[in-house]
């Protein structure tokens, strides 16, 4: 009798341990974003308040975001692209449609970039503004004397003082490479006429004589310590390593910059899209708004978090350029098939 029951009694006792670990198993969120690009303690703290786990992966470029997207077993819940990159998903049919009825801070964004938002995702069906930002020069003051960068503007990347050094980078992103020279030459970054890209493609063979590598992350660290002197960048990450170092500094062109803006958007494969809902909803609060715009130094698209920043920041014109210089600037575009004239010519300077 006893050789029958303690079989059962174990049966019984596994069965109950199987039954508390799979109710103790907590959700998990998959979050594909840019590299330095949220505050680690608002994610430990949604963990917290919601009993999940988040699985945050980073990419360092909106082209090998939608690669890893296409290609991956492991479906990510949300992701973090930029608007042309909107555009792209979409049309791959990879968005599900949002239900602004579970956002309840929706109302917290600023209508005007809501509005230049539907420029990539018409009627913003599908994303929900996170940042937008500039690009320009990044640098270091103790390679890069004053004099080279007096002039202000995008020319700098082909000055004679490079010549040889291989000390120049720029970022790992064909809008925002030709965008630059495309701005330089005095066309708008969305410019795809034969014209325009003939200037371009004139003026990067250039400054590809100085340029080392295009890459979006490293160049970070290797300003830092004189790998690099001078990269093309982001303004939020320039001021991010600016903080940590006095030897570094950033200018905005003189003739414009490219001016981008990422997006929080959910996958149609998403497992967890309750729980995807409740985290975007999460950082649209205002104040959780407020502290990531601090720790990312990026505006945020967040109206009301605006409004309780700082004064510093606020008034730090490379982080909210005046309206005249904005004029010059252009919010990078979906091109559709156009944007394979663009990256010819990427392709083209990166291997020669």
């Amino acid at each position: 009798m006893k050789k029958i029951m303690i079989p059962a009694a174990l049966a019984l006792i596994l069965m109950t341990l199987f039954m508390v670990a799979c109710s103790n198993k907590k959700v998990t969120l998959y979050i594909f974003n840019w590299s330095d690009y949220i505050d680690t303690e608002l994610i430990k703290e949604f963990e917290e308040a919601n009993d999940c786990k988040i699985r945050y992966s980073t990419f360092d470029s909106n082209e090998n975001m939608l690669t890893k997207v296409k290609s991956s077993t492991q479906s990510f819940d949300i992701i973090f692209p930029s608007g042309d990159h909107v555009s792209i998903l979409a049309e791959l049919d990879l968005l599900e449609e949002l239900d602004k009825s579970k956002l309840m801070n929706y109302g917290n964004l600023d209508s005007l970039l809501l509005k230049k938002a539907q420029s990539f995702d018409m009627d913003n069906k599908f994303s929900v503004p996170y940042a937008w930002g500039l690009t320009g020069l990044m640098y270091n003051t103790q390679f890069v004397p004053e004099e080279i960068v007096a002039s202000g503007g995008w020319n700098i990347l082909g000055d004679s003082f490079f010549d040889g050094k291989n000390k120049i980078t720029m970022l790992d992103d064909a809008r925002e490479v030709i965008g630059a020279a495309l701005i330089y030459s005095g066309y708008s970054v969305n410019d795809t006429t034969p014209a325009a890209l003939e200037a371009a493609h004139t003026v990067l063979k250039v400054w590809d004589r100085n340029i080392t590598q295009f890459d979006s992350d490293s160049y970070k660290n290797e300003l830092q310590d004189g790998t690099t002197w001078l990269a093309q960048a982001y303004n939020g990450d320039a001021l991010q390593q600016m903080e940590e170092n006095e030897d570094l500094a950033f200018i905005l062109p003189k003739e414009g910059a490219a001016m981008w803006m990422d997006n929080m958007v959910m996958l149609k494969s998403s497992q967890n899209k309750d729980l995807a809902y409740k985290f975007i909803d999460f950082l649209l609060d205002a104040e959780n708004a407020k502290r990531n715009s601090e720790y990312t130094m990026y505006p945020t698209p967040n109206k009301t978090a605006m409004h309780m920043m700082g004064e510093a920041f606020i008034n730090n014109k490379l982080i909210n350029p005046d309206a005249e210089y904005l004029d010059k600037c252009h919010m990078i575009e979906y091109l559709g098939e156009e944007a394979r004239n663009i990256d010819q010519i990427y392709e083209d300077i990166k291997m020669n």
